[in-house]
């Protein structure tokens, strides 16, 4: 485990914040999807890391997606946006977009040999309700086991948005 402290947070922040916004969303609709990760190093999901900038982050990353969904064009034929909060490895956090309809309907479908979604029905679990974030968007739980021959890993992915 990184037990080391974890130094110039504000900084790191602000600049994270600054760079979510660049996100410029509907740049390949010829896809099936387009998705964009968490704009820094694995900061922060750190234990050492501020549970201020923790929830700064998430209402940040939540307020894109809404705004992504707002700015949708009208002319795509299907167009899905949803915002994947993976914890506690919250630096694999995503913002997806699916561009293909059957892509979209079968993406949480996994059950298989190495991965497995469990869906979660407590929505209190959610990083947004525990952080006291109030969101309109949609969210769905999911708990993510993946299983090598030597390694297990497990996750809580919440997604918001167009679920």
């Amino acid at each position: 485990m990184h037990m080391k402290k974890s130094r110039g947070q504000r900084r790191r922040l602000k600049r994270l914040l600054e760079s979510i916004d660049r996100i410029t969303p509907f740049q390949h609709t010829d896809r099936t999807q387009e998705h964009f990760h968490v704009p820094c190093d694995g900061w922060i999901g750190l234990p050492k890391t501020s549970g201020r900038a923790k929830t700064q982050f998430i209402r940040a990353w939540l307020a894109k997606t809404g705004q992504i969904i707002a700015d949708k064009p009208p002319h795509l034929p299907f167009c899905r946006v949803v915002a994947c909060i993976n914890e506690p490895y919250l630096w694999d956090s995503q913002i997806i977009i699916f561009y293909d309809e059957d892509y979209y309907r079968n993406f949480r479908r996994r059950q298989g040999q190495y991965q497995t979604w469990v869906p979660i029905d407590d929505k209190k679990q959610s990083p947004a309700a525990r952080r006291g974030i109030f969101t309109a968007l949609r969210g769905e739980g999911y708990t993510e086991i993946l299983e090598e021959e030597d390694y297990t890993r497990k996750s809580r992915l919440w997604f918001y948005g167009e679920v």
